[in-house]
Order: structure tokens, then C-alpha cells, then sequence
């Protein structure tokens, strides 16, 4: 319990150190590592037809939709028959989407695969999985079929990572990208190229 406070703790300082645009000596301890913004953009919103999704309160998998997000996890399969596990979203157009072959290029060595993004119209999603057990693999799966999928601008579209450091770790610090489960939002991180979840869930935006 120790543990989960203080890493919930850790959390809430982050919290207040990146959603100020005005803290620029955070932003710029940020940029060292990792250069993300919270900046006008846009975002994919799966809505099930004939429901209303609002973007702004939709931060977990319900009946009405999810939403995707840039620089967050996502799992998609695409017209192509190719899936991505563990593809970061990197940008969204009015009619694409372009996505990482995996999170990192260390995640890529590890799995055998090369680091690239690939792009692809919006049709083209076909399927999303959300993983409801991590330890069985059991996933819940929506066919894009079945949801409108709508381009929306706002004002804050990307999903920037956390940079958490590890102090057991020789105070390593990592980036740890949202993923989104059937349960909301969760913190992957990557050591020596495999993918692992902290131990709690983020419900909602920092």
C-alpha cells in the first residue's frame, strides 16, 4: 500500500507539473526526454451509431464509443489484416491515421519487428481490441462496423506520456505512454524492449 501511494503521489506532482502551459521550466526538463505538447490537434471519436459520445468525458470503453487519441496505446486491426498491438498513435489527419509498429524502438528489437509508422485512411479500422486480463489475455473486441468514426478538432489532442523515474532503478527514467483497457486508461513501460503496466489505472486526463 506503501508503494501505490507514493507512486499515486508521484503521479499528482506530474499532474501539476505538465497540464501548466506556463510551467516552462517543467516543460523544458520534459523536452529533454520527451518532446510532447499539449497543443491543437485532433482526435478519432468511435462513437455507436445512433449514440452520442462527448470527447471531453470519455476516458474509458462504455457502450456509447471510445475515443483515440495521439501519443496514447492502442490496439487495431486494419483492413489489411494487420494488427497492432502496442502502436502508439502519432498523428490524425481529417482522413488518416498514422500509427508505430510498436511503442519504442527497444519494444521492436525485442519482438523482432522493424520501428516504423504506417499510415492508413480512417475506413480502414476494422477492428479495436481492449484487454480485460492481463494475466489470461482476454480481450473485448469492437467492430468498427458498428461505430461512426468522426475526425474531431480540439484543443488539446495529444495524450502526452509520463515520465516517471525508477529509483531502484539507478533513478532510470522511463516514458510510459496510456494504453487503454476495457477498464480505462493504464501506464505501459518498457524495459529492455518488454512491455509491462504499473499497478494502478488512470481514469482520467492529467
Amino acid at each position: 500500500m506503501k508503494i501505490k501511494f507514493t507512486l499515486i503521489l508521484l503521479i499528482f506532482i506530474t499532474q501539476l507539473l505538465h497540464s501548466q502551459n506556463d510551467t516552462i521550466q517543467g516543460e523544458a526538463e520534459y523536452r529533454k526526454i520527451y518532446d510532447c505538447r499539449y497543443e491543437p490537434g485532433n482526435v478519432l471519436v468511435v462513437q455507436k451509431k445512433g449514440k452520442t459520445l462527448e470527447y471531453m468525458k470519455s476516458w474509458s470503453l462504455s457502450k456509447e464509443g471510445f475515443v483515440i487519441r495521439m501519443e496514447a496505446i492502442y490496439d487495431l486491426e486494419f483492413a489489411d489484416g494487420k494488427r497492432f498491438k502496442s502502436g502508439v498513435i502519432k498523428n490524425i489527419s481529417t482522413d488518416s491515421i498514422t500509427i508505430s509498429s510498436t511503442m519504442n524502438e527497444k519494444c521492436a528489437q525485442y519482438e523482432g519487428i522493424k520501428y516504423k509508422f504506417f499510415t492508413y485512411p480512417i475506413k480502414d479500422i476494422k477492428i479495436a481490441r481492449f484487454i480485460n486480463d492481463r494475466s489470461l489475455g482476454f480481450f473485448t473486441k469492437r467492430k468498427m462496423e458498428d461505430f461512426d468514426l468522426i475526425v474531431q478538432k480540439v484543443d488539446k489532442a495529444k495524450f502526452c506520456p509520463y515520465l516517471l523515474t525508477f529509483t531502484k532503478r539507478n533513478n532510470e527514467v522511463k516514458v510510459c505512454h496510456y494504453y487503454l483497457t476495457s477498464q480505462g486508461y493504464d501506464l505501459l513501460f518498457e524495459t529492455n524492449g518488454y512491455l509491462d503496466y504499473m499497478e494502478y489505472q488512470i481514469t482520467s486526463k492529467p
